[in-house]
């Protein structure tokens, strides 16, 4: 049977005939409370992605939001970013979006959206409804049964917005959170992430289970205690934790809490960033600023200063302060980032590195 005959029909059985629509006359009706609710005007519109059905019988609003415009079953209720809202004659408003209050709770804030068709072409939707929505408080609930949205005409003039989100808007923040994840890692910017994945998951189609394989594999954990969610300390991105080992000391990153073996801890170098800008992070590089000696040679755990500026010898790119860079200064002639044979032209003991 054509959708379209079939909607009329269950339209038809619901209200009788003395409310049944005619054939491709847009309507919005359904069981307000057990009473019938027939809405006087209607329209709808695609909103960041996601379907929105306005329906209004007086000063009563009924809303309808959908994370997607996909055709299928919408659920409402819980954790579900889809909505149903109404506000009745009295301006009091009741969203699937609400919980409960336990006091008086005799059933959930719940139902179902089900898109039918959207007619691109045409620019209409059909589907049917049925939900529980409770005020903020919790406190009061209404119920719309057998609800049918037919033929609403979509002309996107609909201001109201949901209070939960689209698969369009879900989808913008996760990429946003990335990006703060990745630049900024820390354990809230990895729980945030973490967070809006899981919206994103009951926002969109999940069919390929993507999203869900990165919440199972995004680790926000912490277990060496050095300020790095271990997901973030998988640097080869394999998915492995135990074969990442930035300074081959047989401890993987994520359980060690100096991740290059330079004396500093992660916590620390993570703070400072990249001194020497050469894209590998302060607490993964065993050569901070890039002189050709290894930080751990340069006092890192001792905050040696040999020129007595501002910069600690293992972020300083010019250590004596002299005007000609360490690396330049041959302070590691065999390349093992140790300067015990480094040039001392003067033969006094003290490398030239370090004399100005």
């Amino acid at each position: 049977m054509n959708k379209n005959i079939l909607v009329v029909c269950i339209i038809a059985l619901l209200f009788g005939c003395s409310d049944t629509i005619e054939f491709n006359n847009p309507a919005v009706q359904a069981n307000n409370e057990g009473q019938s609710w027939i809405a006087t005007a209607e329209t709808a519109a695609i909103k960041d992605g996601g379907l929105v059905i306005r329906a209004i019988r007086g000063s009563e609003v009924l809303l309808l939001f959908t994370t997607r415009t996909d055709t299928g079953e919408y659920q409402l209720g819980g954790n579900n970013q889809n909505e149903a809202r109404f506000r009745d004659a009295n301006g009091v408003v009741y969203s699937t979006l609400n919980a409960p209050d336990p006091s008086v709770q005799v059933f959930p804030s719940d139902g179902v959206i089900d898109i039918e068709i959207v007619d691109a072409a045409n620019n209409l939707a059909t589907g049917t409804f049925w939900f529980n929505a409770f005020t903020e408080d919790g406190l009061n609930s209404i119920n719309f049964s057998s609800g049918v949205f037919f033929q609403v005409p979509i002309r996107q003039n609909i201001l109201e917005v949901t209070g939960g989100t689209t698969c369009d808007t879900a989808t913008a923040d996760v990429t946003d959170l990335l990006g703060q994840f990745m630049s900024v890692p820390s354990l809230q910017s990895c729980e945030a992430y973490q967070n809006a994945l899981a919206i994103q998951l009951l926002a969109c189609d999940d069919s390929d289970g993507m999203i869900q394989s990165l919440i199972n594999n995004l680790d926000c954990n912490d277990d060496d205690g050095d300020g790095l969610p271990n997901s973030f300390e998988d640097v080869n991105m394999d998915g492995n934790l135990d074969n990442d080992d930035a300074d081959m000391d047989g401890i993987p990153n994520y359980l060690d809490n100096d991740d290059d073996g330079d004396g500093v801890l992660t916590n620390f170098e993570n703070m400072r960033g990249d001194s020497d800008e050469d894209g590998i992070p302060d607490y993964l590089d065993m050569d901070d600023d890039n002189d050709g000696i290894l930080s751990i040679f340069e006092g890192a755990n001792a905050s040696q200063n040999t020129d007595g500026d501002l910069l600690f010898d293992f972020v300083d790119a010019d250590d004596d302060g002299d005007g000609i860079l360490t690396i330049n200064e041959n302070p590691d002639p065999n390349g093992d980032g140790n300067p015990d044979d480094a040039q001392d032209t003067d033969m006094d003991g003290v490398p030239d590195y370090l004399q100005n």
